[in-house]
């Protein structure tokens, strides 16, 4: 009877992170590891006299029509992606380590297999069986019809007692009433959004207070998301829950006059012009590539096209986005490094892009 020896990757439950940043230095080199993540190695070993040399891998969150979703990619070897699209790092590590521990049993050296394709996101890959294309194409519909289920369809701005060092948020919720996203009105977002200059205010010129101010910030906050209030609908004070109205009672007394009265407010919200185009960029045709002269791009993923001619490899990637879509030109011959960079919608984004990285056009 032939036995198959165990990874020991497989008792590898709990790996040693390490953060990259932008700007720290550790992040890999490519354009497939996203703006930050999280680096994790998993150690060598030796199966039915067959070496596996200790590998390294990143953590990362890619947007994918309109929610973001964990992978895990190789850092060396072929940059392959292992295990699936999850909504926690935690799984997504799992089912790497799961891939990595299988290979490994099967006496597969994922380092010497033949690259089909790097960039793993829905919508169809290059090289695949069409069985994995169907599948693909199914998780590409579902995710689809879930877009409208998570869409927002509430508005609320919350204030925050003066115990509590005040302030202000702008928090949207679905249908169900589940909470989409979170923004500040009082102070400033987290590192890499956008802030609007003339809505961010003193905590202690706010608190308890439904400013006007804060009611031009949470507007321009909901433009940012490509959203609007709902024709006719105005903001409503609502009532707080008991344990909040508790929290407050103390203060009402200390504030001036009608700056407790509406510590919460709600609107209803509908999605602009431009949301609603975002999404059918997102799930429509995917945008045509101009002729370049002397090179072929060839489609790998939804969003990816590469370029492979001696002594030169290109890649274009393609992010859908409000205010116009981003495009990027990867030369990843030997240092992978942005060569041109556009924003831009359909081909005339694709164009300026392939034009700012010297190309062409046919």
């Amino acid at each position: 009877m032939t036995t198959t020896a165990r990874s020991i990757v497989r008792e590898t439950v709990r790996p040693h992170y390490t953060r990259y940043t932008p700007t720290n230095g550790k992040r890999p080199q490519g354009s497939g590891y996203g703006v930050d993540g999280w680096l994790f190695t998993l150690p060598g070993e030796t199966i039915n006299r067959r070496q596996f040399p200790q590998s390294t891998y990143a953590a990362f969150q890619v947007p994918a029509y309109g929610t973001l979703f964990w992978i895990v990619r190789e850092v060396d070897a072929e940059r392959r992606e292992l295990g699936e699209h999850s909504t926690s790092r935690k799984q997504a590590v799992t089912l790497a380590i799961n891939a990595v521990a299988t290979d490994r049993e099967h006496g597969t050296d994922a380092s010497q297999e033949s690259r089909t394709d790097t960039h793993q996101v829905p919508g169809g890959r290059a090289g695949e069986p069409p069985q994995a294309r169907s599948a693909e194409a199914d998780t590409f519909d579902r995710i689809r019809k879930s877009e409208e289920t998570m869409r927002p369809v509430t508005a609320e701005i919350r204030l925050a007692y003066p115990a509590a060092a005040g302030g202000a948020s702008l928090r949207l919720y679905d249908a169900r009433g589940n909470q989409i996203d979170r923004e500040p009105l009082t102070e400033r977002g987290a590192a890499g959004r956008q802030n609007n200059p003339e809505g961010i205010y003193l905590g202690s010129l706010t608190s308890g207070a439904m400013t006007a101010g804060l009611l031009l910030a949470a507007r321009w906050h909901l433009t940012q998301y490509g959203f609007t209030c709902a024709r006719g609908a105005r903001w409503t004070a609502c009532p707080l829950r008991e344990s909040e109205a508790e929290q407050w009672a103390p203060w009402a007394r200390l504030l001036p006059d009608g700056h407790a009265a509406t510590p919460l407010a709600r609107v209803a919200i509908v999605p602009t012009p431009e949301y609603l185009a975002l999404q059918e960029r997102r799930f429509g045709p995917m945008p045509q590539i101009p002729a370049i002269v002397g090179l072929t791009f060839k489609q790998t993923g939804r969003g990816w096209w590469r370029s492979t001619t001696p002594g030169r490899i290109l890649e274009l990637v393609w992010t859908p986005q409000l205010g116009g879509d981003r495009w990027y030109v990867w030369d990843e011959t030997h240092r992978p490094h942005i060569v041109g960079i556009a924003r831009g919608n359909g081909a005339l984004g694709a164009a300026a892009a392939l034009t700012a990285a010297g190309l062409s056009l046919s």
